[in-house]
């Protein structure tokens, strides 16, 4: 198989899991918020948010380099060295997890007014999470996105229909945690059952890594906890973390679902912009500048023609998405609406950090987010008192906008290119116009799914109007259909000619 034809077939895996964790995510959410109610969904997805802080923790920069590595000596091909990286990295991961496992069960044991079991279960989590991010990683390095990518929706599918059947049932948290554990289990076992296909690893071989590979390995992870100290972590978990500080379980509800679905959501352009480090990598290798601003600029239209109509027409239906969950949760309404426009920013920036990383700059993208992680803390500390979950999306989405403007900004300065600022504005105004269209349906008529047909039908028709996409876009959209079904190409060419007007 040629190397664009793997990409081909990853990219196709990676968004089949991404709408399928979506669509499943998104009805186990539905029916957990009317089963458990806001307090009580709050307390457990404050649970679920300390494993996922917990497991970033044991896991320094190990499973991103076990990705890295393990592609590049798998590559050439040298399966003893991947091997060798596969068995004393997985050993580093499984005794850090154990360590940060067992502190988590000794604090629950010592203090008493900590919740004991639900500590315990968290510390029992926090090992698999940590075991299965790293077979993730191994699997990405052996370039089989098959593998996760089934294992995640076997594992989501299953999740989702035990929680469902114990809340129909009247259980509550702890029973949910078991399901929790009991998919990561799932998971661990479906991967780690393919993985000697690519990895040597009966007996965990203990060939010996060169010292040289070891310290750019080293490297390697200590800028990774760099990112994640700055960027991964100040976004997704701040606002989480100053809630229970400051505000109720209601409060941590409502943050979570709102930042838990316009995270998804933006999945969906994420598919289109995955591609873009190799891409602009090789042209670097190149030395073809001029290339790389055009490919630059187009990707830039084409990212935003896909997260603006997302952000806006989420943002305006945003009161009929909280009320799936529940009246109570009608509450929920202005946060979704500030996520869904507060991460159209981060999604337009992906282009301009995968542009970013070809030329090795990551320097200036940590340097950026240790700025705004700090300010994030500020905000939060002077919102969140007062505001709560609101104040929390406001502190979270203004500083990743802020942040996510200065690195499109910086990336258009290092290739000396001027943003196309008259077509964005023509493609958010084709967002805005289906946004429109979308919120004044489902305030009149209350259908939601009427709403969201009417703006999937009108943002196409606007863009093509104002010619929002031109000549130069049709190249960049014509390759994407490479990542499709054959089924689906010839209805996708046929929209791409539509969108782009002679």
């Amino acid at each position: 198989m040629s190397v664009y034809q793997t990409i081909v077939r990853n990219t196709y895996w990676s968004a089949l899991s991404t709408v399928g964790g979506l669509l499943m995510g998104l009805i186990t959410n539905i029916v957990l918020a009317r089963a458990l109610g806001a307090p009580q969904l709050g307390q457990y997805n404050y649970w679920l948010w300390l494993i996922g802080l917990l497991a970033l923790i044991a896991s320094p920069g190990l499973p991103q380099a076990m990705t890295k590595y393990g592609a590049e000596y798998l590559g050439r091909p040298e399966r003893e060295t991947a091997s060798a990286i596969f068995a004393r990295l997985l050993r580093i991961e499984l005794v850090l997890g154990a360590i940060v496992g067992g502190t988590v069960l000794i604090y629950s044991l010592v203090v008493p007014s900590s919740d004991t079991a639900a500590l315990a279960l968290v510390a029992f989590s926090v090992i698999l999470v940590v075991v299965e991010v790293f077979f993730q990683a191994a699997a990405k390095g052996a370039q089989d996105f098959r593998v996760f990518s089934q294992a995640s929706l076997v594992g989501g599918f299953l999740y989702g229909a035990a929680a469902i059947t114990l809340v129909s049932f009247g259980y509550g948290i702890y029973p949910l945690l078991l399901a929790y554990i009991g998919r990561r289990i799932l998971t661990v076992l479906l991967i780690g059952w393919k993985l000697p296909n690519h990895y040597t690893v009966r007996g965990l071989p203990t060939a010996t890594i060169p010292p040289e590979l070891r310290q750019r390995i080293l490297r390697y992870s200590r800028d990774i906890v760099l990112i994640f100290a700055t960027s991964t972590i100040p976004y997704e978990r701040f606002g989480v973390f100053f809630l229970k500080l400051f505000a109720t379980d209601v409060d941590i509800a409502f943050y979570s679902q709102s930042f838990d679905l316009a995270i998804k959501s933006m999945a969906i352009p994420a598919i289109f912009t995955a591609t873009l480090l190799p891409t602009f990598s090789s042209l670097q290798g190149q030395n073809d500048l001029e290339r790389i601003g055009r490919v630059y600029l187009s990707s830039n239209r084409v990212a935003a023609a896909a997260a603006m109509p997302i952000g806006l027409v989420g943002a305006a239906v945003a009161a009929s998405v909280a009320l799936l969950y529940g009246p109570e949760f009608l509450g929920m309404a202005p946060i979704l609406a500030i996520f869904f426009v507060g991460n159209i920013g981060g999604s337009i920036a992906s282009v301009s950090v995968a542009m970013l990383y070809s030329v090795e700059e990551q320097n200036y993208i940590v340097r950026l987010n240790a700025v705004m992680a700090l300010c994030n803390i500020a905000l939060s500390l002077i919102l969140i008192p007062s505001y709560g979950a609101i104040g929390a999306a406001l502190a979270t989405c203004g500083c990743h906008t802020a942040s996510s403007a200065m690195t499109v900004a910086h990336a258009s300065r290092r290739l000396q290119v001027e943003l196309p600022f008259r077509m964005l504005s023509r493609i958010f105004f084709a967002a805005l116009s289906a946004a429109v269209a979308a919120w004044l349906i489902s305030t009149w008529l209350g259908g939601l799914v009427v709403a969201l047909a009417a703006a999937l039908l009108l943002y196409p028709v606007m863009l093509r109007a104002l010619g929002a996409l031109d000549a130069s876009d049709q190249e960049l959209l014509t390759r994407l259909s490479q990542h499709l079904p054959q089924s689906m190409e010839r209805t996708y060419h046929g929209l791409v000619q539509f969108l782009i007007r002679g």
